[in-house]
């Protein structure tokens, strides 16, 4: 029994400290990806964002459950869609696309800004070891970014990549962008692709392919 109880006790000491990184890693990544978008959608001429309350830093804002704990538990998820008016686009499929594709561009510049300030840290053995939570931090900060830039571009509701392939090859795509129930069909398969490590599985090489360049 004692067993036991130190089993639980060493996995929740874990858990803890994985935690207490993981959790503003995965607030600030979900916030800038969805900012982003709610920033390109406003410079393209839809306030929706604005009357939403999505053109915000406030985490709360933007976290959705189900993903917030996909991400925990797998290392990729997905935050509340920006709601946007596709009739309020000059430029409708286009600036979809541009509206899509922000999140990750995003999540890409978060990544090269964590790696250069992860590479200004371990430039000082000292700050390494004084202040070794920021180096695991930001080391964590370029590998969720890339992770979630590239798990957002798949093809599948209700990711980004989704709208911007909606938006470039059907010709009615509003009707595909908020459909509720393409959502949820969307994230059922990705629940079971990632129930399953497929996504992960595959993330992780790009992930690690990428890191290496």
């Amino acid at each position: 029994m004692q067993g036991l109880f130190d089993y639980i006790r060493i996995n929740i000491q874990v858990w803890i400290r994985g935690g207490i990184v993981l959790i503003p890693v995965v607030l600030i990544v979900i916030t800038i990806h969805e900012y982003a978008h709610a920033w390109t959608a406003w410079k393209l001429g839809d306030t929706t964002p604005v009357e939403t309350g999505r053109l915000s830093l406030n985490p709360l804002r933007h976290l959705d459950p189900l993903g917030t704990v996909a991400l925990l538990l797998f290392r990729v998820g997905w935050a509340r869609p920006v709601m946007i008016d596709f009739s309020a686009f000059k430029h409708p499929r286009r600036d979809t696309v541009l509206v899509s594709l922000a999140g990750p561009a995003s999540n890409f510049a978060t990544a090269i800004a964590a790696y250069l300030l992860l590479l200004l840290v371990r430039s000082s053995p000292a700050i390494v070891t004084q202040f070794n939570y920021i180096n695991v931090v930001l080391e964590s900060l370029v590998r969720f970014s890339v992770m979630l830039g590239v798990f957002n571009l798949l093809p599948i509701p209700p990711l980004d990549g989704s709208k911007a392939f909606f938006a470039l090859f059907f010709k009615r795509p509003e009707r595909f962008l908020y459909d509720r129930a393409v959502d949820l069909y969307g994230t059922v398969v990705l629940l079971a692709l990632l129930w399953f490590h497929i996504i992960d599985g595959m993330i992780s090489f790009i992930e690690n392919t990428l890191l290496r360049l």
